[in-house]
């Protein structure tokens, strides 16, 4: 891409040119772009007097739309202050974190939050995309495809691209096989439909082939580039500009800028830049970082063509074909085409979950509702209240949830080792400690039944429908179809069930897989995914059966629930009218899908406006629709207890992977995002009615928790049974004390610990290590087996090198599998390391439970090797 006389052509066009209502250079770059786009490479053949007319046009049209979007950030801006003043009159707080991430606080809108948003747009994109593929009867060939298939189908989407495009020839799709065109027509169509959503939200991303998929990328291969390719950092020349102390971390961005040079389409993706290495280095930079991922408003989408010209914006890499993208992909991308497709999905659900709450500009957009309402207190004379909202700080922590920053790694080279290790740490004791989760997860049936009684139901009625979806273990094909276009997005479709019980992590795919492999044979996949669906399937069959009544007349607390989502009688007139299917068996449910066809009529009556355009129109229509989506599936994760943004941001308290007080957050916080969760949204939901104000119920508040922790008691107890039973223990005596303090651990999410709050045998120190923590568990073991050996106490070192090693060994924990391997062989072992070892331990559960075991006591036939 050297200078030449092209350029200065361009150049000396422009200065001749009337245009001086825009900024040249940026006119300049832009024209280089627009001929690359044209695929012509002789100036001559070029009418630079129409490109640059063009591009003019194009730059006026991004003016146009900044101030659209500022004059609709300004509107949205002033509803929500009006909104959150009105809502959380004396907690502006609590309305504020509201905004971004929940309340519990039973107030109208409460629930209506950035988090909340994002995940329903997550799921109605996926959801949309599943239901294109299931139509077209090709959902089954994508989900299969190998290498070769994936390949030939990116080819194929780019084709297809090719021929909607404006600009130059429109070749024919080459590709033959019928299933591989239906794919990659509805990959790319969809694709392209994605980037019209975000665009019509105030975005003004460029039409590219695949936009959906450009967007992903691997941090861990792309900063492992070397290795990805087979070579030997020794043998990498830096250039002298890279030479500093982490010549590493520069040897792998070369390898990796080399490799992609041969791929990338040069004119395109540097008509921006004069520093190709800086540009390069920029984007390694980010795609390491994972900052790729950050969803910052319709200015900084991926593609966008309105961008700042520093470090920070999303670059865009543009490849000469699909097939080279595809070689680039196989190396430093997410995974399969599928995985990557829905990465792309997320990242563009985020985006739009966060325009559609705080506008084009969230972050400003927030501070400008934050300082608007502090200057409302502050004109009232409430100085107090102000000043808890005079800074950003106490918000910041939920930000980054919402935004992506959270996911983002610091700390450079070093800091993204400590990331990735400490992250891999956290997975292969998930592997070591989490065998028996399923059995400790039978407290989620009281939760359950807790959450159906808040929405008016029956608690006990409930409790039965979670146990009549278990018992059935799958619904018919017809009832998932309904459930997926609720936005339900199965466990290991793009995220993890380890969320139950951890903040996330960054993870590799290989431990990605082992994770997911885990929960699928430790049954907890089956357990979560079973009773969220019917969850959701419960809600909108209860919803249904209250068709026929209008808003005034529906139970007050289905009423009440309603309004945290901002539904009204308008709403639910629309609801009901609109959104009613029936399935193969004639049950009646409400079907998110239906509420595409509502009436424009609806829409204005919705938003109270008449002068909608079509576009506003459907825009409208979407939002509403996912809103409804996110109610049901933020009451899912009432239901059957997950992390949410709130919970997250609590427990990361805003810090990032790779610093050290992030990481030791996330250490400390290893299985109780659970217990966390269960006293966020569960008691919080419940304490909430004991709260002062106008729908204050301290006696529906009190009865709340109270069947809550005695269902969670019955539920902890049964848990604690069906452990010992599997150990070939008797239950424990009900009638003990200990025993009744230990159900009810177990039921309100401690049971989790398992052998790591209740061993056998543990010291002051392991139960120290057990608060903070799984992982200093682990290091206490190996330090006294140390401390011992050195000190000569043979049988001690023994023991705490056992107990280290032992409950360490990823999937020997599984609860099918412990049993056999301590009647087999694991008793003896420790018997072995320290005579005598198996008779305290039954001493101390008769002591402790008056428990003892079933059959023959582990004392008695095993007496060490």
């Amino acid at each position: 891409m050297a200078k030449n006389s092209c350029i200065t052509r361009i150049v000396n066009s422009i200065n001749k040119s009337r245009i001086t209502s825009v900024d040249k250079q940026e006119l300049i770059n832009k024209i280089k772009i627009a001929i690359a786009d044209t695929k012509k490479t002789n100036l001559d053949r070029v009418d630079i007097d129409r490109i640059s007319k063009d591009v003019t046009e194009q730059i006026k049209a991004q003016k146009r739309i900044n101030k659209i979007n500022a004059i609709n950030d300004e509107i949205l801006i002033r509803k929500k202050v009006e909104e959150l003043l009105e809502n959380f009159e004396g907690d502006e707080q609590e309305g504020l974190i509201a905004l971004l991430v929940g309340s519990n606080r039973l107030t109208t809108g409460s629930r209506t939050s950035v988090g909340v948003a994002q995940n329903a747009a997550q799921g109605q994109l996926i959801a949309g995309f599943n239901a294109e593929l299931k139509n077209a009867g090709v959902d089954q060939f994508f989900a299969n495809a190998d290498t070769s298939t994936q390949e030939r189908i990116a080819i194929a989407m780019e084709e297809f691209a090719q021929k909607k495009s404006d600009l130059g020839i429109k070749p024919p799709v080459t590709e033959k096989n019928p299933d591989i065109r239906k794919v990659a027509e509805i990959m790319e169509s969809y694709s392209e439909l994605v980037r019209q959503k975000l665009n019509a939200r105030g975005a003004n991303i460029e039409k590219m082939w695949g936009y959906i998929v450009k967007q992903s990328y691997d941090q861990f291969n792309v900063r492992a580039a070397a290795n990805r390719l087979n070579k030997k950092l020794e043998e990498i020349t830096v250039p002298e500009n890279l030479q500093g102390k982490d010549i590493n971390y520069y040897k792998n961005f070369t390898a990796w800028k080399n490799f992609i040079m041969q791929h990338l389409d040069g004119d395109r993706t540097f008509a921006n830049t004069d520093d190709i290495d800086n540009f390069l280095l920029n984007a390694y930079n980010s795609i390491v970082g994972n900052k790729i991922q950050i969803a910052e408003g319709a200015g900084n989408i991926f593609g966008t063509k309105n961008v700042a010209k520093g470090a920070n914006y999303k670059r865009v890499l543009h490849y000469k074909s699909a097939k080279d993208w595809f070689a680039v992909n196989e190396k430093f991308g997410t995974g399969s085409l599928k995985e990557t497709y829905f990465s792309g999905l997320m990242t563009a659900g985020r985006n739009m979950g966060m325009i559609d709450s705080l506008g084009t500009k969230p972050k400003q957009n927030f501070e400008k509702i934050r300082y608007a309402i502090q200057q409302r207190l502050i004109d009232g004379e409430r100085l107090n209240a102000a000043q808890s909202i005079s800074s950003y700080a106490p918000f910041d922590k939920y930000m980054k949830v919402v935004d992506g920053t959270i996911h983002t790694i610091e700390g450079g080279s070093i800091g993204f080792g400590v990331a990735k290790w400490s992250a891999i740490t956290r997975a292969a004791t998930n592997t070591t400690k989490l065998g028996g989760a399923v059995i400790s997860a039978a407290a989620d049936l009281g939760i359950y039944g807790s959450e159906m009684k808040f929405q008016g139901r029956s608690f006990l009625g409930g409790m039965y429908e979670g146990f009549a979806g278990l018992a059935r273990r799958k619904n018919t094909q017809d009832k998932k179809d309904l459930v997926e276009g609720m936005g339900f997005l199965a466990d290991g479709v793009v995220y993890d069930v380890s969320g139950r019980h951890t903040v996330g992590d960054n993870l590799t795919k290989g431990w990605t897989r082992i994770q997911r492999t885990f929960f699928k044979y430790n049954l907890l996949s089956w357990w979560t995914n079973t009773l969220k669906e019917n969850s959701m399937l419960g809600m909108a069959n209860y919803y249904a059966k209250q068709k026929n009544l209008s808003f005034d007349q529906l139970n007050k607390p289905l009423r009440d629930f309603f309004k945290l989502y901002n539904i009204d009688s308008t709403k639910w007139n629309v609801i009901r009218k609109t959104a009613m299917s029936k399935a193969d068996d004639g049950t009646e449910f409400i079907n998110i899908s239906e509420l595409s066809n509502m009436s424009d009529a609806d829409i204005k009556k919705i938003t109270g406006m008449d002068d909608l355009s079509k576009s506003e129109l459907q825009m409208e229509k979407e939002k509403f629709k996912y809103s409804v989506s996110g109610m049901l599936l933020d009451r899912s994760i009432y239901a059957v207890i997950e992390p949410d943004a709130r919970t997250k941001g609590t427990m990361t308290q805003g810090t990032l992977a790779g610093t050290g007080i992030g990481e030791a957050f996330r250490f400390v916080g290893q299985f109780k995002a659970f217990p966390i969760a269960v006293v966020n949204k569960v008691l919080g939901r419940e304490i909430a009615f004991l709260r002062k104000g106008k729908n204050q119920d301290i006696g529906r508040g009190i009865r709340g928790i109270t069947a809550l922790m005695i269902t969670s008691g019955m539920f902890g107890y049964m848990s604690m049974s069906l452990k010992d039973l599997l150990k070939g223990k008797e239950p424990r005596d009900p009638n003990n004390f200990n025993t009744i303090m230990a159900a009810f651990l177990q039921g309100g999410g401690l049971g989790i610990y398992g052998d790591v709050l209740f061993k056998e045998q543990r010291d002051a120190g392991s139960v120290l290590a057990g608060i903070v923590g799984p992982f200093p568990t682990t290091v206490i073991d190996v330090g006294l087996a140390f401390k011992y050996a050195l000190g000569l106490e043979g049988g001690k070192a023994a023991k705490s090198a056992y107990r280290a090693i032992s409950s360490n060994i990823p999937f020997l924990n599984l609860f099918y599998i412990k049993a056999a391997f301590d009647y087999m062989i694991g008793f003896q072992i420790m018997e072995t390391m320290n005579p005598g070892v198996l008779k305290r331990v039954e001493k101390r559960m008769k002591d402790d439970y008056n428990q003892e075991y079933l059959f023959t006591k582990p004392s008695t036939s095993n007496k060490g090797f």
